[in-house]
């Protein structure tokens, strides 16, 4: 029996896909159902990414469709089978939004993350105080902020870096950020110096974008893309949500931006020189 679920990026992407398979074969929602032996609802609820599917039930459903490409095949059996994952960051749910949740569960499986950050380090390379800092900032409407839990569970989130097969992680940050006195002087030290520990990770690439890089094409914000083995995705985040784009083209788009970017940045080595320079001159 397929399990209710709160929708997830993946079981978003399932949907579509499967929707777009059955619209290929010019079936409606009534249609399909009938031929799947579903009620339309249930297929509606699965083709919005709020209901999930097992393994038998898809394979059916695939057959009836009549798709034979083997690869999109496995590719479908993978999302249905992560559509529903559960980890450690569940014990949060009420305190972390949607898009947050559903964020961590792909980065927590990504095999790379591309980051451009405006005004803040990048999560993943936060410092506990300055992680801390930029928590007790924001503005909560309603229920006060859990900042110790929120902050635990920043900090949990950086052991992609660290795991046995880590993630890639490739960072662009504005020098602005490293200027911002989040939590005072001394936080920021410290966040300086967790830089130098974290770029000369293997896996970790960090850039400054410069202030004499002057005009650059990430003025309209910071952005995220995250791949993962069954799919990509870019975040733009706002004051209150966060945004998934998945389509091809844009993606595309904000990997050209990133090109652009990075071309624009200092060197990885040379980036790591203007923040040794300003850990000395703290």
């Amino acid at each position: 029996m397929d399990n209710p679920q709160r929708p997830t990026m993946r079981s978003r992407k399932l949907g579509a896909m499967l929707r777009e398979l059955r619209e290929s074969r010019d079936l409606n929602l009534q249609k399909a159902a009938r031929l799947l032996n579903r009620t339309p609802s249930s297929l509606s609820k699965l083709e919005t990414g709020k209901r999930g599917i097992r393994r038998p039930a898809l394979e059916h459903m695939l057959d009836r469709y009549e798709l034979t490409d083997s690869a999109k095949r496995q590719a479908l059996y993978s999302l249905a089978r992560d559509s529903g994952k559960k980890g450690w960051w569940l014990r949060h749910e009420g305190k972390l939004a949607p898009s947050t949740m559903d964020y961590i569960s792909l980065e927590a499986e990504a095999t790379s993350v591309r980051t451009f950050e405006l005004h803040l380090v990048p999560g993943l390379l936060q410092s506990k105080p300055y992680a801390r800092a930029v928590i007790e900032s924001s503005i909560s409407i309603g229920e006060p902020h859990d900042v110790d839990g929120l902050t635990e569970v920043r900090m949990r989130r950086q052991q992609v870096l660290f795991k046995e097969d880590p993630l890639s992680l490739w960072a662009i940050v504005c020098e602005a950020a490293l200027h911002q006195r989040q939590g005072g002087a001394d936080v920021m030290e410290g966040q300086l110096r967790r830089l130098m520990q974290l770029s000369a990770m293997p896996n970790v690439t960090l850039q400054v974008l410069p202030y004499s890089a002057g005009s650059h094409p990430g003025h309209n914000g910071s952005f995220t893309t995250l791949t993962t083995d069954d799919l990509s995705v870019v975040l733009v985040e706002n004051l209150t949500t966060g945004w998934y784009l998945e389509e091809l083209e844009v993606i595309r788009h904000y990997d050209l931006v990133f090109d652009h970017l990075r071309a624009a940045a200092l060197s990885p080595s040379d980036s790591r020189g203007l923040i040794e320079r300003l850990v000395s001159n703290s």
